[in-house]
Parts: structure tokens; C-alpha cells; sequence
């Protein structure tokens, strides 16, 4: 798997946090989170002001640093290193339906959140082996998953995605139909469950500018991209 980007650290860092029982040393968040991303090592270091850290720990802390200026997250000094989800942050993770149980014994509906960043991840690469400039968490009105626009300065996307692993399908549908209808952007809808994959094709069937897809066929077509592209590049008919 490839390295993440560090936008799509940021729901599994509240995610940990809230599972913890809302806050935690910041040590123990990053060293909780690469059960979440195997691909990343412990040990690749980097030097910067004067001080050596890996890698990793520099793309979670600055996944940290974006949440705080959200306020979905507060941090304590490096001395003291407490990191707390605030209400803002639960709101967020209540909307993406990942709101651990009871100080993190259960998980509602623990459709884990690595299944879909790495969905996120395959559609970014996706994207971006096809053509376009791609960018994740996005948008004017919704957050969308990713965007996929057919030039390094177009301001309004050609696709918006949302990725369903678990999360709430009625915002999914409404951040498509918006995109659609405001933004002239085609709608890409990955559904992990196949309930939900049902619920989208019915909801769906009647606008040909927004499609929807199972996670398995995004797994496939992720994987003959790496022996095929050329191929796929050559059929797929819009060019960007």
C-alpha cells in the first residue's frame, strides 16, 4: 500500500481519540494509528528545527494541527502532550457514523476506518493515473471524499466521490446531487455494504451523471491499473 496523505489520517485520529475515552498523550495516538496504516515504519527519520523524529509522527501531528484549527481537536504543549477530541469533533465523527461505544469497548457499526481511507486512497490514485488533479476533504457546501478536476487550476471538479463505508448514505446521496446540480461535477458513489449499494442504485437510477460502484469492482480496477494502464487510459472515452 502507499504511503497516505495526510488529510486521510485526520477521521481515524478522532476516531482513536474518542475510542480512548476522549483524550490521550499524543504518543499513544501515534503509535495507535499505524495499526491502522501498516504501510508506515516506525523508524524512517527526518530532521527539522534541530530535531529528529519519523516520519509518521510528523504526518500525524500535522493531521493534529489541521483538526485544532478546525477545533475538532485541542493539544496541550509538547511538554504536557494531551490531545482531546472536543464536541466539535464528535459531531464530526457522528456524521460519518464512527461514534465509539462507552470509551471504545464497542464500536457502533465498526466498519473499520481504514477500509475507507483505503477505498479514498485507491480513487485518488485512480484519478490521478488517469489525469486529473486530484484532492480529498473538499468542497463548498460538503466535505466530499475526493475530487478529481481536469486541471491543475480548475477551481470546480469534473467528479466529486463519496466513499460509504459505514458512514450516513443520505448525506452521501445529497453531497452528490449538489455537486451534480451546482457544480456540473459527474457523482462517483463506492458502497461497501451491499445494502446500501442496493439503497444507492435505486436512489440513483434515473441520473445518468452520478454512478454507483461496489467497493470490490474499485479494489479491481485499482489493482489491472497497475499492469494495464495504458489500456485503460486508451478506452476511457473523457479525457481531462
Amino acid at each position: 500500500m502507499t504511503r497516505p496523505k495526510r488529510n486521510d489520517i485526520q477521521i481515524p485520529l478522532l476516531y482513536q481519540l474518542e475510542k480512548v475515552g476522549g483524550k490521550a498523550p499524543w504518543k499513544e495516538v501515534v503509535e495507535a494509528l499505524v495499526t491502522q496504516f501498516p504501510q508506515m515504519t516506525r523508524n524512517e527519520m527526518v530532521e527539522s528545527g534541530g530535531r529528529k523524529y519519523t516520519k509518521w509522527e510528523g504526518d500525524v501531528r500535522w493531521a493534529s494541527y489541521e483538526l485544532k484549527k478546525k477545533g475538532e481537536i485541542e493539544r496541550g504543549t509538547l511538554g504536557l502532550g494531551i490531545w482531546s477530541i472536543t464536541e466539535k469533533g464528535r459531531e464530526w465523527l457522528r456524521n460519518q457514523g464512527l461514534v465509539p461505544k462507552g470509551g471504545g469497548e464497542e464500536v457502533a457499526k465498526e466498519l473499520q476506518p481504514d477500509r475507507h481511507t483505503e477505498l479514498k486512497q485507491k480513487m485518488v490514485e485512480i484519478g490521478t493515473n488517469l489525469g486529473y488533479y486530484t484532492s480529498t476533504e473538499e468542497g463548498y457546501v460538503y466535505r466530499h471524499d475526493i475530487l478529481w478536476k481536469r486541471g491543475q487550476y480548475k477551481q470546480d471538479p469534473g467528479y466529486v466521490i463519496e466513499v460509504c463505508a459505514g458512514g450516513s448514505l443520505p448525506k452521501d446521496f445529497d453531497a452528490l446531487n449538489w455537486a451534480n446540480e451546482n457544480l456540473g461535477a459527474k457523482g462517483i458513489l463506492v458502497a461497501v455494504d451491499e445494502v446500501d449499494y442496493r439503497k444507492a442504485i435505486q436512489r440513483f437510477i434515473n441520473q445518468p451523471n452520478i454512478v454507483v460502484v461496489k467497493a470490490e469492482t474499485v479494489d479491481r480496477l485499482h489493482e489491472l491499473m497497475k499492469t494495464d494502464l495504458e489500456f485503460i487510459k486508451f478506452i476511457f472515452t473523457e479525457k481531462p
